[in-house]
C-alpha cells in the first residue's frame, strides 16, 4: 500500500513539473466589436501574418456582434483588419474589398491593428471607424435631359492594410428629388482627382472638379472618422457652396471653378 501511494505522489510531481511547449499549436482567436455597429450589412475580417492574409471569413453584423467570429491562426504576430457595412461590394482574391464598375461605396466602417497571438486563446476588440464619404450634391443649371457621373480614382480597399487602393470608380447617381440633389457614397481618396460630369445624349458637356473644390476648403481624407461633404453647384454661375458636417459655419465656402 505505501509503495501504491508513493507512485502516486511520483507521477503527481512529475506532472506538475513537465511543462508543455505549445508555440507550435494554434491560437483560437476571438474578433468583436468595441461597441455596436452603426450600419447594416455583412462584416469581412482578415488576418494578416508577413503580409500574406492566413484567415478571412465573412459573417453577419448580428454574429459579429454575439461575439462569434473565432478564427484559429497560428501563434505569430499579426494584424487583423475588419470592414462592416458590406452589402454590394465585393472581395478580389481574398485581397481587395473592391467597388463594382457603375456602383458606389458601401457605407464602410473599418479597424486595422495589431495582435498578438501567442496563447491558446486570443481576444481583439475592433474600434470601427467611418470609411467613407457622404457626398451630398445640389445641382443648379443642370440642362434638360441630362444626367451626372462621378468619375475618381479609388476603386476600393486592400484587406491586408486598409488602405484604398486605385482603380477606375465610377456611378450614375439617381437624383433623390426633382430639384436635382444627389447622395453619393465614395471611398477614401488618394488625390483631387474626383470629377462630376454632365452628360447630355451620351456626351460629357461639362465638367467640375469635384476632388479640387473639396481640397481647397482644407478637407483631409486622413482623419479617422471621415466627415461628410455637402455641396451646391450652380453650373450656370461656374461657383460652388460647400460645407462640411460637423465642422460648421467657419468651414463653409463657396469657390469659383471656372469653365
Amino acid at each position: 500500500m505505501n509503495r501504491i501511494l508513493c507512485f502516486i505522489a511520483i507521477l503527481a510531481l512529475c506532472s506538475c513539473s513537465v511543462k508543455e511547449n505549445r508555440t507550435g499549436c494554434p491560437c483560437e482567436l476571438l474578433i468583436r466589436p468595441e461597441t455596436p455597429l452603426k450600419t447594416e450589412g455583412n462584416v469581412l475580417v482578415s488576418v494578416v501574418q508577413d503580409g500574406v492574409v492566413v484567415k478571412q471569413g465573412m459573417l453577419d453584423k448580428e454574429d459579429f456582434e454575439g461575439g462569434k467570429c473565432l478564427l484559429t491562426v497560428p501563434r505569430r504576430p499579426s494584424t487583423v483588419t475588419v470592414f462592416s457595412g458590406i452589402k454590394e461590394m465585393n472581395t478580389l482574391n481574398g485581397r481587395k474589398l473592391d467597388i463594382t464598375y457603375d456602383n458606389q461605396c458601401d457605407e464602410l466602417y473599418t479597424c486595422s491593428g495589431k495582435a498578438l497571438p501567442d496563447a491558446d486563446t486570443y481576444e481583439y476588440v475592433a474600434g470601427m471607424h467611418k470609411n467613407y464619404v457622404r457626398l451630398h450634391l445640389r445641382i443648379l443649371g443642370m440642362p434638360e435631359y441630362s444626367s451626372i457621373a462621378i468619375r475618381g480614382g479609388v476603386r476600393g480597399y486592400d484587406l491586408v492594410d486598409a488602405l484604398p487602393y486605385e482603380g477606375i470608380f465610377n456611378y450614375i447617381p439617381e437624383p433623390v428629388d426633382a430639384a436635382w440633389t444627389y447622395n453619393v457614397k465614395i471611398p477614401r481618396q488618394l488625390g483631387d482627382c474626383l470629377k462630376m460630369n454632365v452628360v447630355l445624349r451620351g456626351k460629357i458637356v461639362r465638367t467640375v472638379p469635384l476632388g479640387q473644390l473639396i481640397a481647397s476648403l482644407g478637407y483631409s481624407y486622413d482623419e479617422d472618422d471621415l466627415l461628410d461633404i455637402s455641396m451646391t453647384i450652380d453650373l450656370d454661375k461656374s461657383y460652388a457652396f460647400m460645407a462640411v458636417d460637423d465642422w460648421g459655419e467657419a468651414f463653409t465656402s463657396t469657390i469659383d471653378f471656372g469653365t
